[in-house]
């Protein structure tokens, strides 16, 4: 009797297991499908004007529209209709694995080389700079995903500000860093774990502290520092680069000053 029930019971495992295994499954490509719509909203949403205020931009200097090449001219609008083409695609249910979109991505890589390498060639309007930075990010994340060649980080010619909250894009030269302090992009706690496209958006840092959230440091390499003094970062900061002097106690940070890099 006793080896009967212990048959039984590994017969229920064994159905459990396998009704959970696949609920799993579901559950990540759920998410993964959900994290690539988010990407590609934003990318949606950032580069709505981003050709008209490029086409005007090579119109006057410091752009030479001369020594761009025919594709850097033409590479917003093109770049705007492959992410269209990629926001059509991203509805697809086997997203994370959809080929269609995978070789819709190359193609808006494609489009996006040549837009790269003009605005790390030249010195654009601060916000043209300092918005391709988060464009750029977004599409890396998605070549992560989908194992496709990206876009190169090119540093602009001279120190930009502007973007999407008016102080230097990432990665751009800008003010000397003070010795011994922190670097890294002033996020709100919720977002900092949502991608390097959320740390630079400043608005959505904003939004997410009037709601009740906390800022916090995140370094280049991706490590969470919390602020221990709020009050000592103020709104100017949010999505942007910044160097931090002060106390450091395992994860948690006394600002003594902050930077705006």
């Amino acid at each position: 009797m006793r080896s009967y029930n212990l048959r039984i019971l590994a017969a229920a495992v064994s159905a459990v297991i396998l009704v959970a295994a696949p609920q799993r499954a579901n559950e990540r490509d759920t998410r993964a499908r959900e994290y690539i719509q988010f990407l590609v909203s934003q990318l949606d949403q950032w580069t709505q004007e981003l050709p008209q205020a490029y086409n005007m931009a090579m119109m006057q200097p410091p752009v030479v529209a001369a020594r761009l090449s025919e594709g850097a001219k033409a590479g917003a609008e093109n770049l705007r209709a492959a992410v269209l083409r990629l926001a059509t695609l991203s509805k697809a249910a086997d997203l994370p694995v959809n080929a269609e979109f995978r070789a819709q991505l190359e193609r808006t890589i494609t489009a996006a080389s040549p837009l790269n390498e003009a605005l790390g060639a030249q010195r654009f309007p601060e916000g043209i700079q300092g918005d391709w930075v988060p464009i750029r990010t977004n599409l890396n994340s998605l070549v992560d995903i989908y194992k496709v060649t990206g876009l190169a980080v090119f540093d602009p010619p001279g120190p930009v500000g502007g973007g999407r909250g008016g102080a230097a894009a990432p990665g751009v030269a800008g003010a000397a860093v003070p010795a011994g302090a922190v670097t890294g992009f002033i996020v709100d706690q919720r977002c900092s774990l949502r991608g390097k496209a959320m740390w630079v958006d400043a608005q959505c840092v904003l939004k997410c502290v009037r709601d009740g959230d906390k800022v916090v440091l995140v370094t280049e390499a991706g490590k969470v520092l919390h602020i221990a003094n709020q009050d000592k970062v103020e709104a100017e900061s949010y999505g942007q680069r910044v160097a931090i002097t002060g106390k450091t106690d395992g994860d948690t940070l006394t600002v003594a000053t902050l930077q705006i890099l």
